[in-house]
């Protein structure tokens, strides 16, 4: 079942629900949380190369999701990500982590990549969404664009998100060229499993067991 037709499912399925139980007013939408996988990164290397940045080297990267991509990184289990997709796709909290690094020049490497999401940086055709360096620098890389592929199975569990990536206003400044922030130079692929919050898996279980005591009363009662 792809993402967009989420919304409708759980409608129906919110609507027979209730048309059966009470549901209490405190009850929230499901939300997920992102476990394993890999993000896949393309980079426009002409474009890094005229700014001064040249790719050297690679370590402890993975293969990514398709040809169309350069690299993978490994989503690490430190991966605190959650998500709803009650009405869409929306971040709830915490970020995306990975491991694997890359080299510009022969001298600067950055990577163990932390992608978050910041509701300020929501600015032009940035998400909010950002990809920070742990190793080197701790700072923000890249701004990533809206999706332009996004697709989650209820069945499955799958996520599998495409973007682009912007030069942040950080690497800009670090470059000192200001007038790159916001300049596409990449894109990333977000392919991974996901895992329903214990506060969700509790509501599921709550909600079977009240049915359960329901029609074992009704029995006796009959």
């Amino acid at each position: 079942m792809k993402f967009n037709q989420i919304p409708a499912v759980l409608g129906v399925a919110t609507a027979a629900v209730v048309s059966t139980i009470a549901m209490p007013e405190q009850a929230t939408a499901a939300t997920f949380q992102l476990a394993s996988g890999v993000t896949s990164v393309f980079l426009d290397l002409p474009t890094l190369e005229s700014v001064g940045l040249q790719l050297t080297g690679a370590t402890d990267v993975v293969d990514p999701v398709s040809s169309d991509f350069l690299v993978g990184f490994t989503i690490t289990p430190a991966t605190t990500f959650t998500f709803t997709t009650d009405g869409g796709f929306a971040p709830v909290s915490g970020t995306i982590e990975h491991t694997g690094s890359v080299t510009f020049n022969s001298a600067l490497t950055v990577g163990n990549f932390s992608i978050g999401f910041d509701p300020v940086r929501a600015v032009g055709a940035a998400s909010g969404f950002f990809v920070r360096d742990t190793i080197t620098t701790g700072a923000i890389l890249f701004d990533v664009a809206a999706p332009s592929s996004l697709s989650f199975s209820d069945q499955t569990l799958k996520l599998d998100l495409v973007a682009d990536l912007l030069v942040s206003s950080e690497l800009a400044g670090v470059l000192g060229n200001p007038g790159l922030a916001g300049a596409e130079v990449g894109a990333a692929s977000i392919n991974g499993t996901a895992v329903p919050e214990p506060t969700t898996m509790l509501g599921a279980l709550a909600a079977g067991g009240f049915l359960a005591a329901r029609r074992r009363l009704a029995k006796k009662g009959s």
